[in-house]
């Protein structure tokens, strides 16, 4: 176990203590923001055939060319462009046997049978294979669908690819004092975790199973975290994690046979993160990060801990933080690396205000959090970069 371990530690621990999970086959139409799980191929060339990029004529030799027929799109023609001759073509038309060059609609002129203008070899005919050859590499393992990427896939021939399968997280929000609706009163404060915390899951990549509201009883804590186990592959709480009366993270990890792989990160905010490894049946490790109470020390430690966490699980290709500049001189504790949400002009990085561990609008505000090493920083200085979703 990692006790009180540097930031970056931490982040490896995170970054490669859990196995990627089984995969799926799945249609192209539901594929977006998943994560291949292995190298993909072009199954064809692309184009398949040498096809016209204008609307026009498709020639052979010097002109003018006689009118002999039409290219259908989508189809083949069977007819032998012969000398001084032409046919009609769209764009994506295929290329006939003969065809030396495309003539633009707007840069000849018919009369009589004939086409008139100056075409030279090649011109506007796109090649067969020119973006692709069959069994070309088109994505490596690890790679984040989008839906250009979809489209490359269909174009080549795919109609569906294999994915990593989403991780079923289970949520719990704990502490007597959370209001779940309307303005806080009589000391209780308004819980903003548990409506923002499941979207950030599910840009992660994941899929939010369940989200329980539990209140400070260790034994209701146990008993709801044991009967999700067998139904999900990552579990995330929020608060309990300091060693205050009413705080029963540890005891419930505890209790639940959990094997500590980090107990308290040098960062501020978020250094009162938990990271355990739980067994629910056999072969089956999963990960139990327990975030901190406070909205902006949670969320620091979810960026910093749990997005890794969910990008093993998901064997998304690994990326380390960018490098980036202070915008201002920043200082941070003794022995500690610090979290500052704000906002990156160019390179160049920005505050947002706002910087307790239990404020929102300074995170409201970011576009991500820079990492700072201890020790005082002047402007220029470097940083890391951890952006947040959108």
């Amino acid at each position: 176990m990692l006790s009180e371990c540097a930031w970056d530690l931490a982040y490896q621990v995170a970054s490669e203590a859990f196995s990627a999970l089984e995969v799926e086959v799945l249609s192209l139409s539901f594929v977006h923001g998943r994560v291949l799980s292995q190298p993909t191929y072009s199954l064809c060339d692309l184009p398949a055939f040498a096809t016209s990029s204008m609307d026009g004529w498709v020639v052979r030799g010097l002109g003018p060319w006689k009118i002999v027929g039409e290219v259908f799109t989508g189809s083949l023609t069977d007819q032998v462009l012969g000398e001084f001759e032409c046919m009609k073509i769209a764009t994506g038309g295929v290329i006939p046997i003969g065809g030396q060059s495309v003539l633009p609609w707007e840069e000849a002129k018919e009369e009589a049978e004939y086409v008139r203008g100056q075409s030279q070899t090649g011109v506007n005919i796109r090649p067969a294979g020119i973006e692709s050859k069959k069994g070309d590499l088109l994505f490596d393992a690890g790679t984040t669908l989008n839906p250009p990427k979809i489209g490359v896939l269909a174009a080549t021939g795919h109609d569906e690819v294999t994915v990593a399968r989403k991780p079923r997280i289970a949520l719990f929000i704990l502490g007597d004092e959370l209001l779940h609706s309307g303005v806080p009163k009589d000391g209780s404060i308004r819980d903003s975790l548990g409506p923002q915390l499941p979207a950030f899951l599910e840009i992660y990549g994941a899929h939010v199973l369940s989200v329980q509201f539990i209140r400070d009883d260790l034994s209701l804590l146990i008993s709801s975290i044991d009967s999700a186990l067998p139904n999900v592959d990552m579990v995330i709480t929020t608060g309990g994690t300091a060693d205050g009366p009413r705080d029963y993270i540890k005891s419930a990890i505890a209790r639940l046979g959990g094997d500590y792989l980090i107990d308290r990160v040098k960062v501020r905010p978020g250094y009162h993160v938990l990271l355990a490894r739980i067994s629910s049946q056999p072969g089956r490790q999963i990960p139990f990060l327990a975030l901190p109470g406070n909205p902006q020390s949670a969320l620091a430690a979810l960026t910093s801990f749990g997005q890794p966490i969910i990008n093993a699980l998901l064997s998304k290709t690994k990326v380390s933080p960018s490098t980036i500049k202070l915008g201002e001189v920043l200082q941070t504790p003794p022995g500690f690396s610090r979290l500052v949400p704000g906002h990156l002009d160019e390179d160049w990085f920005r505050p947002s205000g706002y910087l307790g561990s239990a404020m929102l609008r300074g995170v409201a505000h970011a576009t991500g959090f820079a990492l700072i090493s201890p020790g005082r920083h002047d402007v220029g200085a470097s940083a890391r970069w951890l952006p947040l979703p959108t």
